[in-house]
């Protein structure tokens, strides 16, 4: 597994760092990745914008 970290600015005005897994298994480039806030809470990706799963947090990398 890898990962990489990147910025995204919250609709609350406040900076955060998102989170990217991927799987590294051969025959696993199929698979999407897995996004999460470094608090641990996952993210729904939908373009360049990421929503915490209860939607109570939208974030944009753009």
């Amino acid at each position: 597994m890898s990962f990489r970290q990147f910025p995204a600015t919250g609709s609350d005005g406040e900076s955060y760092v998102i989170i990217e897994f991927r799987e590294q298994a051969q025959g696993a480039s199929h698979e999407r990745p897995r996004y999460e806030l470094a608090d641990g809470r996952h993210l729904i990706r939908q373009g360049q914008e990421y929503t915490t799963t209860g939607g109570e947090l939208r974030l944009s990398t753009a």
